[in-house]
């Protein structure tokens, strides 16, 4: 990401020089400078060229296919066409922020050519035949890709349409598209303009741009608009415009890795107010005070964007759980130990891609959520045995865990950046057993190398209205072949609605964190169902029954309404 940031920066610097020599007479060979001064100085861009995310791309390949554009325009270089088409080919494959790019650049090949034949009508066609040559390098180079697309088109439309805003009838009113013009519309602040929120991205609510940043940007915008009948003045514009597109269109404007493309043009605009600036004092005829208040704008913007990025942003406490910094000291802590002894790790599980790379180099641990489900050896273990809670989301496995570990000790703790606790590691020595057995126990052979030992019911009683509490405790006496979803039922008991269910919960086991397919020959699992009693349910008592069964119909009992576990009395609502 840092290489792909300062490359931006230099392809800026690229494309502000051939818009100077295409332009001696009204900007300064000091805009080069100015405007990659100002790209790299941005804490926007400064932020994900060090973040390590793809769109980072956006902005260089936005400024190299400009810059090849100006430069084969200038100099009638097939090369640099040919480099144009290949930076809006590689612009496709590099983030879907990007995808405006082609239309982007195609609208400023058109204000050239447009231009061009008010000066001189004989040089269009050749013009028109350099133009050729890069769009014809951009199609072959996207063609692989459209013809994935073309194969598949649901991956075409899987993004935009996981983002977009539009006809989304159920959207807070915030979130409508002219809230999210009008957010990404003054994202580039001061005036109290909130930035993203999001702490990953920003520092949350701050704009693009600080205040030293804005004034060039606001004066380098005003005279892109006074002067946009000329190309050169046109391009940052239609940049602006298009590479915000995606975010106007999208949720959470303002998206600001969404519309990252945008820092390019926005610090072109910000190198041409400088500009102004800078040739302003010349022009005056104060040739000392032009350079000195443009350069000590762009040093004080400098400054005040590093205070903003490594003094406010790195010290908020947010990162902590922004960045998954807990989840990779666990991760860390946890890979050193022996990879023999088994590991558990809840509510995350090891598909999690920074546990999953801090686990690398051994097994993949057993991953589950506390809040529903806990899996452990059954009887005495041979060798210790670890858990790792992140109880800063999983509340329940600290309290429940004593209860059936009693042998379990804390061997680590860690801490988040206020001190507040945020994961611990249990162990459980070997030679131990487990506590805690079924309040009502139940000899039950399901099939499939599972069996019923019992269950609890909570509350007692349990009321109309409110959740009963049902946890089951399996047995695993085999590695069941199927991925079973648990049925639990309440029964009518007499009547004409005997048998009836008036109550009920489907789930796989620990709401889908701990497949039948995973499970252990061995373990005891004690899996929770919350079941909402209807609040117009008669008091009395009611039949309790579960099982399990599989997408094509089969069922484990295979007869039967299941395993009936008893009955549970059931009182009026409060």
């Amino acid at each position: 990401a840092a290489v792909f940031g300062v490359l931006g920066v230099l392809a800026l610097f690229g494309l502000a020089h051939e818009a100077q020599r295409l332009a001696p007479g009204r900007l300064s060979p000091a805009l080069p400078w100015l405007a990659a001064g100002s790209l790299a100085t941005m804490r926007w861009h400064l932020h994900f060229s060090r973040m390590g995310i793809e769109p980072i791309l956006v902005p260089l390949l936005w400024a190299a296919a400009n810059w090849l554009l100006l430069r084969g325009w200038r100099t009638g270089s097939g090369w640099a066409y040919a480099g144009c088409g290949l930076a809006l080919a590689l612009g496709m494959y590099a983030y879907q922020g990007a995808w405006t790019l082609p239309f982007v650049v195609a609208a400023t090949a058109l204000h050239l050519l447009w231009a061009a034949r008010l000066q001189d009508r004989s040089q269009i066609g050749g013009r028109l035949a350099r133009l050729g040559v890069a769009a014809g390098v951009a199609l072959i180079g996207v063609a692989p890709l459209a013809w994935t697309f073309a194969q598949q088109p649901d991956l075409l439309l899987l993004r935009p349409a996981q983002l977009a805003i539009v006809g989304q009838t159920d959207s807070p009113a915030d979130s409508s598209l002219g809230a999210a013009l009008w957010a990404t519309a003054k994202m580039f602040g001061p005036l109290g303009a909130p930035g993203d929120l999001d702490p990953r991205r920003n520092l949350p609510g701050a704009p693009a741009l600080n205040l030293w940043q804005a004034i060039p940007f606001y004066l380098g915008l005003a005279l892109a608009l006074w002067r946009m009948a000329r190309p050169i003045f046109a391009l940052p514009l239609v940049g602006l415009a298009g590479l915000l597109l995606p975010g106007v269109f999208s949720e959470y404007a303002p998206h600001f890795h969404r519309v990252l493309g945008a820092a390019g043009p926005a610090a072109l605009l910000c190198g041409l107010g400088l500009d102004t600036i800078w040739q302003g004092g010349r022009r005056a005829g104060l040739r000392l005070a032009g350079p000195p208040l443009a350069a000590g704008l762009l040093v004080i913007g400098a400054a005040s964007a590093a205070q903003t990025y490594f003094v406010r942003w790195a010290a908020l406490p947010d990162l902590f759980y922004a960045f998954d910094a807990g989840l990779w000291e666990l991760g860390r802590w946890t890979a050193a130990l022996p990879a023999n002894q088994p590991l558990y790790v809840t509510p995350r599980g090891p598909d999690h891609p920074t546990l999953a790379f801090a686990w690398r180099s051994r097994p993949a641990p057993v991953g589950f959520d506390g809040r529903y489900l806990f899996p452990h050896t059954t009887g005495t273990n041979g060798t210790p045995e670890h858990y790792a809670v992140v109880e800063h989301e999983d509340f329940r496995t600290p309290l429940l865990l004593p209860a059936v570990l009693p042998a379990a000790s804390t061997v680590y703790t860690l801490t988040d950046f206020t001190g507040q606790p945020y994961a611990q590691v249990y162990t459980r020595p070997a030679g131990s057993t487990p506590d805690r057995p079924p309040q009502t126990p139940v000899a039950a052979t399901l099939g499939d190398g599972i069996k019923l030992m019992g269950y609890d019911v909570l509350p007692q009683p349990p009321r109309a209205g409110e959740i009963l509490y049902l946890q089951l405790h399996w047995i695993v006496v085999a590695p069941p072949a199927q991925d079973w979803t648990v049925f639990t039922h309440v029964l009518a008991p007499n009547g004409d609605e005997a048998g009836a269910v008036v109550a009920g919960h489907d789930s796989r086991p620990g709401q889908g964190s701990l497949p039948t397919v995973r499970w252990q020959p061995g373990w005891r699992i004690l899996d929770e169902y919350q079941i909402p009693l209807p609040d117009d349910l008669p008091p009395g008592e009611y039949a309790l029954a579960v099982g399990l069964y599989l997408a094509d119909g089969a069922r484990l009992p295979a007869e039967g309404p299941g395993v009936m576990l008893g009955t549970v009395t059931v009182e009026a609502q409060e």
